[in-house]
């Protein structure tokens, strides 16, 4: 038999139910977007509804600077030494927003200088966390 005789006496749902509906890139993204923010929301109202007290114990005789691990080295180095609103929000951020916008990079100046930016980032990063580890 001929197959586009065949294909011809297959019923147009049967045909179509076998098919599944694609999803534009956009709505996806916009599902992904929606589903972040409600769980940022989520862990925000958690932070928020817990108490942590700001000052030592009246128990304590004498507080020591606690060590945070070594995956917030360079963070605990930098609030030791800088303001708390530089070393806490404001170099982290930058460093966050500087890996975030590396495609941009790649395409605005070229993948090699992009990938140049990473690796200093990136030492230094790691240079901040062996100080803190070594020298803290």
């Amino acid at each position: 038999m001929d197959k586009e005789s065949d294909r011809s006496q297959v019923p147009a749902e049967v045909e179509q139910s076998g098919r599944q509906e694609k999803v534009p890139l956009i709505e996806l993204q916009v599902r992904e977007y929606i589903g972040i923010f409600l769980w940022l929301g989520l862990l925000f109202a958690l932070t928020a509804s817990v108490k942590v007290p700001l000052d030592s114990s009246p128990k304590a005789e004498a507080v020591s600077i606690s060590k945070a691990p070594w995956v917030f080295g360079a963070i605990q180095w930098l609030l030791q030494r800088w303001p708390a609103w530089l070393s806490g929000w404001v170099l982290p951020l930058l460093s966050m927003t500087v890996l975030l916008t590396l495609p941009w990079w790649g395409r605005k100046v070229g993948k090699t200088w992009a990938w140049i930016i990473f690796l200093i980032l990136s030492l230094v990063w790691v240079g901040l966390t062996f100080v803190y580890m070594f020298m803290g």
